[in-house]
């Protein structure tokens, strides 16, 4: 009965993950058109369906900090979607949320345990691409809506490069690609509001974001 109920398991989770993708891939021709009414869809959906995945996978004592980053990207999401792409209260509420949900992605990596050569990689890779790419983005972000926001900006960023750091240190191979995906997900939503527009941005940016978020479920489901 027991074997039973994990190939259930199993087999709901891979189901769902499945009609994930189906929806993000959906959403990234969404994206691609300039469709939007079918991307405020789509885009939700895809999250839904992931959360949907996380609370029916194998993903031990980190299930609660598992589903609460899905979720807290959910609300970031909606945030992001309903900018006007300046640094309104959806974007910052968005922020916000995002900036939770890698806190609680951290407590994940925590749980599921890191290692120090890991880290050590994962520091290397974090402080390679942040260092390219957040020097500008404070600047801009000062530049546009002042030093104190400036600050929040570089709050994010220290916490996304510990989430990275962290994903990078479980080495968990899915894991790993799907946190510094994140990073650049987020470098290049930075870089496109506060530096300079970046070709083919919103595609770029919709599709690492996505693949972020299922590696790393992944990973912890069935890479440990």
């Amino acid at each position: 009965m027991h074997t039973t109920g994990i190939l259930r398991g199993v087999t709901a989770t891979v189901l769902l993950l499945a009609i994930a993708g189906l929806l993000a891939v959906g959403d990234w021709f969404a994206v691609s058109d300039r469709r939007y009414h079918l991307e405020y869809l789509l885009k939700p959906a895809t999250m839904v369906a992931l959360i949907a995945a996380a609370s029916v996978a194998d993903v031990g004592s980190a299930k609660p900090w598992v589903i609460g980053a899905l979720v807290l990207g959910l609300l970031g999401d909606v945030g992001l979607m309903f900018s006007d792409g300046s640094s309104d209260p959806q974007f910052i509420a968005g922020l916000g949320a995002f900036l939770f949900g890698h806190i609680c992605y951290v407590i994940t990596f925590a749980i599921v345990g890191i290692h120090a050569l890991a880290t050590l990689a994962g520091l290397l890779i974090t402080v390679g691409i942040a260092g390219l790419v957040i020097p500008a983005v404070l600047r801009g972000a000062a530049r546009d809506a002042g030093p104190v926001f400036a600050g929040l900006v570089a709050f994010y960023a220290l916490v996304l490069a510990v989430m990275t750091v962290d994903g990078v240190g479980t080495g968990i191979v899915a894991t790993a690609v799907g946190a510094v995906l994140f990073l650049c997900s987020d470098a290049m939503i930075a870089r496109e509001r506060f530096v300079t527009p970046v070709p083919h941005a919103k595609l770029l940016i919709i599709v690492t974001y996505h693949l972020a978020q299922f590696l790393i479920l992944i990973g912890i489901a069935y890479g440990r």
